[in-house]
């Protein structure tokens, strides 16, 4: 009985402590990539490194209906990101972050968008 009384005891502690250090594990580390300069760049800041580092951004290359996306499924985990920046969020990240971004620079597409 003791055992028992002393187990009830420890492990809502020890349940408490391992809670706090997996959640240390997932919150943003080392900066990674810096975003790249611009008007839009503080609220991309704000509203996507409050749960991860800027690298997750920086990593990836979408096109513009891709970073919609994602823009909405971070709405959907909490991310706040105001109706009235949602365009200039997606032409920020389009224009830094989009397919053409990607390892070799490639020709412009003689259709181009107003996307920058």
């Amino acid at each position: 009985m003791g055992i028992s009384r002393l187990l009830q005891r420890i492990l809502p502690a020890v349940f408490l402590f391992a809670s706090i250090i997996l959640a240390s594990a997932q919150a943003p580390s080392a900066p990674g990539k810096p975003l790249p300069p611009g008007p839009m760049q503080p609220k991309i800041k704000a509203a996507c490194t409050q749960c991860h580092n800027a690298s997750r951004i920086t990593e990836q290359h979408l096109t513009r209906q891709q970073w919609s996306e994602q823009l909405e499924k971070m709405e959907g985990l909490g991310a706040v990101i105001p109706d009235a920046d949602r365009n200039a969020f997606l032409n920020y990240l389009t224009k830094n972050f989009g397919p053409e971004k990607g390892g070799a620079k490639t020709a412009v597409k003689k259709s181009g968008s107003a996307a920058d």
